[in-house]
């Protein structure tokens, strides 16, 4: 195979990777419409290693562009001969037959009427995208082929042999914010509920719809592969629709029956929300990632055992409530009862209360909708019990937690010198 050949399958196969879009002078055309002369490969890989395509050499071949409806931008095409005659160009917007939304003709044009490259000549010149005011939001993609050359392997569409790949992406400023934080964790006893209001603002100059639903289905699954997240366990509660300039919050209520397995779930909730300003394939920033645990409130206390010295004078036992530890709403307690080595079941006397909590001055404040001076990571609460002068021994203690879904405990046995 000569070096013609090499040369032009390497750009083939550059224009091959996702057909943005393109497009140049006069006409717009695809394989096999009758608008133009095309030598398309159609057979084998083997057959089209053996053609000889036009030996074109292009600086860039593949242009990006992120423009608002009214907006313009121009980039410049540098294209080498690499022939031993002259060739002319024949620049032309190749629309692929599926992709993305094909750029329109209108918006290209290319500037320049000198399309003939002589051997080993090197010619730039400009492409001005234009996108009108009425553009749909989207993503449009074509080619911008050089010359009427195509080729194509099997399973795919022909494209350029030689030529610079478009994409052009046109966006607006978005009018729909979700202000409050996407991703909400919690804890909740089977039989119980929990709230999390999601506040949305419209800026926009007119109304949009409202219409939440929970869109998490087998994908989503608890950790040790029980059944999927019970669709009837969620309720919302929303408008319709957020007026313009309007703030709305969205209620989503999580309620677990009694017979719930406990665990860790995860779900993820679509809030409906329509953006003017944004297209319709995107939906990622107006859904929300819910994960809960399920517990229930044990009826056997929990039991361990320590030993205690004769130096012992006394044993102070510290039980703590995280911030997931806690029940929302409820107050963290305790039943505690000491069980000495001969039987003998002792009451717990408690004898301190303690919170121990941090503030963070950096932590972005998007749940509460505006910036607070101060971010709180949230408190620990603890209990403190003492035991006085315990005989020697090994000695256990029985803990039933109260509105407590985790809880830490610490022994300490204080010693004579």
């Amino acid at each position: 195979m000569n070096r013609r050949a090499l040369v032009a399958l390497a750009v083939a196969a550059m224009l091959v990777v996702p057909a943005a879009s393109a497009v140049a002078t006069p006409q717009q055309h695809s394989p096999g419409d009758g608008g133009s002369d095309t030598a398309v490969a159609q057979e084998s890989p083997d057959d089209d290693e053996e053609r000889n395509y036009t030996r074109l050499y292009v600086d860039e071949q593949y242009q990006h562009l992120r423009l608002q409806p009214g907006e313009s931008e121009t980039f410049t095409i540098s294209v080498e001969n690499g022939e031993d005659e002259a060739v002319t160009l024949s620049p032309d917007l190749f629309v692929p037959p599926r992709g993305e939304r094909p750029v329109s003709e209108d918006w290209v044009s290319v500037g320049t009427d000198d399309l003939e490259l002589d051997a080993g000549e090197t010619r730039e010149f400009d492409v001005t995208v234009s996108v009108p005011e009425d553009a749909e939001i989207s993503r449009y993609g074509g080619a911008i082929a050089l010359t009427d050359e195509t080729i194509s392997y099997p399973g795919r569409p022909a494209q350029p042999v030689n030529g610079v790949s478009l994409s052009v992406e046109v966006w607006q400023e978005p009018t729909v914010r979700v202000l409050s934080d996407t991703y909400v964790h919690s804890q909740v006893q089977a039989g119980d509920s929990f709230t999390r209001e999601i506040v949305v603002e419209n800026t926009g100059d007119e109304a949009v719809p409202v219409n939440p639903e929970l869109v998490t289905e087998d994908r989503y699954r608890p950790y040790d592969d029980r059944e999927t997240l019970d669709r009837s366990w969620v309720e919302f509660d929303a408008p319709n629709e957020i007026g313009a300039g309007e703030r709305a919050t969205i209620e989503v209520n999580v309620s677990p029956p009694a017979n719930a397995e406990r665990g860790d779930y995860r779900a993820e909730v679509d809030l409906g929300l329509k953006d003017p300003a944004r297209s319709d394939r995107s939906s990622h920033w107006q859904r929300v990632s819910v994960r809960f645990q399920v517990w229930t409130q044990p009826e056997e206390p929990f039991e361990t055992s320590f030993d205690v010295s004769e130096e012992t004078e006394d044993v102070t036992m510290t039980l703590s409530a995280g911030r997931y530890g806690g029940v929302e709403g409820a107050s963290a307690d305790f039943d505690v009862t000491f069980v000495s080595p001969d039987g003998e079941e002792v009451d717990a006397e408690r004898v301190g209360v303690s919170n121990r909590g941090s503030v963070n001055l950096g932590e972005n404040r998007r749940a509460s909708g505006d910036d607070g001076t101060y971010s709180s990571g949230g408190e620990t609460q603890e209990f403190t019990y003492r035991l006085e002068d315990p005989d020697s021994g090994e000695w256990s203690v029985r803990i039933t937690p109260e509105n407590a879904m985790q809880f830490g405990y610490e022994i300490v046995r204080n010693e004579s010198a």
